[in-house]
């Protein structure tokens, strides 16, 4: 059995038979994807070895450039082999026949960011190459902790995201186990990071440790007894949302409130768009012609949370009316999700600026980040913290012996 192979089947019994879990979940292989569609790949780092996925071939930094630092760039040349030109060197580009390259060294980095010290790189399938580490969940778990909630923040409210970290990886790893990748390491899935500022705080590398440690294999079920895919925000602005108004219909999710929102102020933000822009944005997502007039742009609908579900802009084409609507996520996605930062938000327009503000970080669906660690702080435990967000989930823990 190869390598993807075994780590797919360790991973069907999480999704199929909950019981397992605990005695699994530590031998999981999570592939992340570090960096998608690169034109080229620029790596650095000492004793470099560029591999095919055999343990026979080896293509070794030339000898003038060790023990130094070497770097190489790897590309994929039009008849489908691997180039390999290291950087300094006299020698040719080196020419691999393989559909993928494993890279192996110390203190490695892909352009300017320190990567795992043993990725790959593949051809995506829509254009480029992509950069995919495998790690042991563990691991894995140890670089997504402090790249998506401080350390410094109570340990609860540590152990608590854990938990929804793992469950989450361990659902996406099932639902794409047909795939070159398990998660990306951005926003898109959740963040992960090689190094961090564990590195710094000795202390905090304790809490980060116990984080995992204390919570091992322990992930979330939904009603089906399946691990759930368990979504998490930054701050819900003091009510989570049910995700049918994100993404559909989701099992074991609903709506909630934090009950210390009295106490705590949410996120507010405020960003202004040009009507050129706003027009110029929607006329792309809707394949409309240049000559199209945008008329209005307002708030259709929203869900009983307060954000808004759907967008509705009238456009003249051609001395007709035309409308169309957007989902609020996407209508965030197409003025980005770092300008209108959350679906809680009301607009206005002054003259030829759209000024949106809102309150809240991300789609606010389950666990609420600034909620989790102001419940932590005042004295509930990650299990009824994760009860409060997850309300129709349920906590597998792990056999211990």
């Amino acid at each position: 059995m190869n390598r993807m192979a075994a780590a797919r089947y360790i991973l069907l019994p999480l999704f199929v038979a909950p019981a397992a879990a605990g005695a699994l979940a530590p031998k999981v292989e999570v592939r992340v994807r570090l960096e998608r569609q690169l034109p080229s790949v620029e790596v650095s780092g000492y004793g470099l070895q560029v591999t095919k996925p055999s343990p026979f071939i080896t293509v070794s930094a030339p000898k003038e450039l060790m023990p130094r630092m070497a770097a190489a760039r790897i590309t994929r040349r039009k008849d489908g082999d691997w180039s390999v030109k290291w950087k300094g060197s006299r020698e040719p580009a080196q020419r691999i026949q393989a559909e993928r390259l494993s890279v192996r060294g110390q203190m490695v980095r892909v352009g300017l960011r320190p990567v795992p010290y043993d990725f790959e790189v593949s051809r995506n399938l829509k254009s480029g190459l992509d950069v995919i580490a495998r790690l042991d969940l563990d691991t894995y778990l140890a670089g997504v902790l402090p790249a998506e909630m401080p350390l410094s923040w109570p340990l609860e409210a540590l152990k608590a995201q854990v938990v929804a970290a793992r469950s989450f990886v361990l659902r996406m790893a099932f639902e794409r186990r047909e795939k070159a990748f398990d998660v990306d390491s951005t926003i898109h899935d959740q963040v992960y990071e090689f190094l961090g500022e564990t590195l710094k705080h000795p202390e905090w590398k304790l809490k980060l440790n116990q984080a995992i440690g204390d919570t091992r294999g322990e992930t979330l079920l939904d009603g089906k007894s399946h691990v759930l895919k368990a979504f998490y925000s930054a701050d819900c602005g003091c009510q989570s949302e049910d995700p049918k108004f994100v993404w559909g219909p989701v099992e074991s999710f609903e709506s909630v409130k934090d009950p210390l929102c009295a106490a705590r102020r949410p996120n507010l933000w405020k960003v202004n768009l040009d009507r050129r822009e706003v027009r110029a944005r929607l006329l792309a997502e809707f394949a409309l012609p240049p000559n199209a007039s945008l008329k209005a742009l307002h708030v259709g609908s929203r869900s009983p949370s307060g954000r808004v579900a759907q967008m509705v802009a009238d456009f003249s084409v051609d001395g007709q009316t035309r409308k169309f609507t957007l989902l609020a996520q996407e209508f965030r996605r197409l003025i980005g999700f770092q300008r209108v930062r959350s679906a809680a938000f009301a607009m206005r327009w002054l003259g030829d600026r759209l000024e949106i503000s809102g309150e809240g970080i991300g789609h606010g669906v389950g666990l609420c980040q600034l909620g989790a660690r102001g419940l932590a702080a005042s004295g509930m435990g990650y299990r009824d913290i994760l009860k409060l967000y997850y309300p129709r989930a349920s906590l597998k823990s792990p056999q211990r012996i």
